[in-house]
């Protein structure tokens, strides 16, 4: 069936314009039992095979049929071919459910992690936008509407993209990978919230036969009794369209292990078999449809999580209790502090509070010359991106007075409100101290202060034990098996950037 242009402009921009509303109010749960979250996704990518178009739209009308709705991760590319191929008709089933975004090319060189490997913070971000924001253009022109969430082309993770993400308003991060991970559940990094690992809460059937259905089955029921007795939590599924009519993927028969030929020598990949397909499309909506039935479980879209786990930590101001369990915990470690069951703050949202706190106190002396310190009542949070480099040097040992700490707090804070990023290094009476360093012994100092206030003159450095870097994997081959990165690939520099953006890295809350 054909519609004329103009008509199916107007039906993507109601029906986006409606997702668009759906997804700004909170989901209700199911009933009074902890609710279990399910959503699937779709990575939308393949735009050589046409046989992959009609393969969307049938998983679109499957999902529209139970009424219930999807995510589709789409390519940039995917999105301007079907403009190109005429299929007005993918395009509209497709409106029908959530719209993502999933890179421009996906799989042509370079992808993401190669393009930012060697490049500062400042320069991968600006790289991200400028090659990544064409296939976002692209996808607003065919679906008329903002992506709900982003995830990465196969294993092309880059920790830069999260800034793009945020200029972008995408509040969500939806894929799987190893790069990040928070104890197999959700978390936020970059200031966005993430879906990157929930560990046996990825339950997909292993392929299309009845064996595997009934154990996806049994996955999804243990994965759901878990999270039940959680107290709720979210199960992702996801697949590609393309698995449903191909027999290999369309990037590996193209692109494997750095192979960049020309258009004109792009290869379609192997298909299946008619009977194949039905096989594999009659196993999936049985599966859909076990997943649907079962008590306590509610579908949601990418669009619709962030509402789920809304974050708490901004609701208030913090008070001194809080304050002084941030100071306890960084003397410890740096790392998020939960401050109660629902309110936690990231490293970087701690030391913004303390240095804040300390940089709006005053200390005078009384009339019988006694040291006084007056601090205020409550401080602010705020957010902030991760040190883009760590310091070559910086000192080992090093004695602070009050007045050089307040004067490095100032720095932080003024810092940070006018870049959003924490500085690489900090400078306390003349030397250049890491930023680690300073929160420990920033933390020390007002813990001292708050048991014996107007006693403390200076302060010796206190080595900080950055803990929140542990959460990000280490540089290995492990992390890059995709078949379409080159042989021996690597991103040293790039992977520690990454474990710098973990000042910003919290467990996100589940809204109860």
């Amino acid at each position: 069936m054909k519609f004329s242009k103009i008509a199916l402009f107007f039906d993507i921009i109601v029906i986006g314009a409606l997702a668009s509303f759906a997804g700004e109010k909170p989901v209700k749960d199911a009933d009074k039992h902890p609710t279990v979250y399910v959503t699937f996704w779709f990575d939308t990518e393949d735009y050589i095979l046409p046989e992959s178009d009609g393969a969307a739209m049938r998983l679109a009308e499957i999902f529209s049929a139970r009424g219930v709705r999807a995510t589709f991760k789409i390519v940039g590319e995917k999105a301007r071919v079907l403009r190109e191929r005429g299929r007005e008709d993918v395009i509209l089933a497709l409106s029908r459910h959530d719209i993502a975004y999933h890179s421009t090319y996906h799989s042509v060189h370079p992808t993401p992690s190669e393009y930012s490997r060697d490049l500062d913070w400042q320069e991968g971000v600006q790289e991200f936008i400028r090659r990544e924001g064409l296939g976002l253009q692209w996808l607003n022109e065919t679906f008329g509407v903002s992506p709900s969430c982003y995830g990465q082309p196969g294993s092309s993770w880059t920790p830069e993209s999260y800034a793009a993400l945020r200029q972008w308003n995408i509040p969500l991060y939806l894929d799987e990978t190893s790069h990040v991970n928070l104890n197999d559940r959700p978390f936020r990094y970059g200031g966005v919230l993430n879906i990157l690992e929930l560990g046996d809460c990825v339950v997909r059937t292993r392929d299309w036969t009845d064996e595997s259905l009934q154990d996806a089955c049994r996955r999804f029921d243990k994965a759901r009794q878990e999270l039940i007795g959680e107290g709720g939590g979210i199960i992702s599924i996801y697949y590609h369209p393309c698995e449903w009519v191909h027999e290999q993927f369309w990037d590996g028969v193209n692109f494997a292990k750095g192979a960049n030929p020309p258009r004109e020598e792009w290869k379609l990949p192997p298909k299946k078999s008619p009977e194949a397909t039905e096989q594999a499309f009659r196993i999936f909506e049985q599966y859909l449809d076990h997943v649907i039935q079962q008590d306590s479980v509610q579908l949601v879209t990418a669009r619709e999580i962030a509402s789920l786990y809304a974050d708490e930590a901004y609701n208030q101001p913090l008070d001194k209790n809080d304050l002084q369990k941030i100071a306890a915990s960084f003397s410890e470690r740096i790392s998020f502090v939960p401050l109660d069951a629902r309110r936690i703050v990231s490293a970087a949202e701690g030391l913004y509070a303390l240095a804040d706190i300390l940089d709006r106190a005053t200390q005078l002396k009384d009339e019988e010359d006694l040291l006084q310190t007056s601090y205020p009542s409550a401080s602010h949070l705020k957010f902030a991106y991760g040190p883009a480099s760590a310091p070559d040097r910086f000192a080992e040992e090093a004695k602070a007075s009050w007045n050089a700490m307040k004067q490095t707090a100032r720095d932080i804070v003024e810092t940070i409100d006018r870049t959003e990023q924490l500085p690489s290094v900090v400078w306390t009476d003349g030397q250049p101290w890491r930023l680690e360093d300073f929160a420990a012994t920033l933390a020390v100092l007002l813990t001292d202060e708050w048991k014996s206030p107007g006693q403390i003159s200076s302060i010796s450095l206190r080595k900080g034990n950055f803990e929140a870097r542990k959460y990000v994997a280490d540089d290995g081959p492990n992390l890059w098996g995709w078949v379409i990165f080159p042989n021996g690939f690597n991103a040293p520099k790039m992977m520690e950037i990454a474990k710098l953006q973990a000042w910003t890295l919290k467990p996100a809350v589940l809204r109860k």
